[in-house]
């Protein structure tokens, strides 16, 4: 039983970096430079604040699997927690 444990907070950690690289990515991806988003911002016009719908799109399915895989990780780690002890 002992190295299921070890592997339960090992697979509940990795779910955690996987929601905080997820969380940054939707921070920054207004940011990025991939060509075909730029193109999409050249030949339209946009307001400056409001995001093409694309982006916006990418923006809110990136914020929406960091916050399942934040908190699936934590209530993981909490209830491996209640195991160990």
């Amino acid at each position: 039983m002992r190295w299921g444990k070890i592997v339960l907070v090992f697979q509940a950690v990795m779910v955690l970096i996987i929601g905080i690289i997820f969380f940054s990515q939707f921070t920054i991806i207004e940011n990025s430079e991939i060509l075909d988003l730029r193109e999409e911002f050249k030949s339209e016009s946009y307001i400056e604040n409001e995001l093409p719908p694309t982006i916006q799109e990418i923006k809110d399915r990136f914020k929406l699997s960091a916050y399942i895989l934040i908190v699936v990780s934590l209530t993981e780690l909490a209830i491996i927690s209640r195991l160990i002890n």
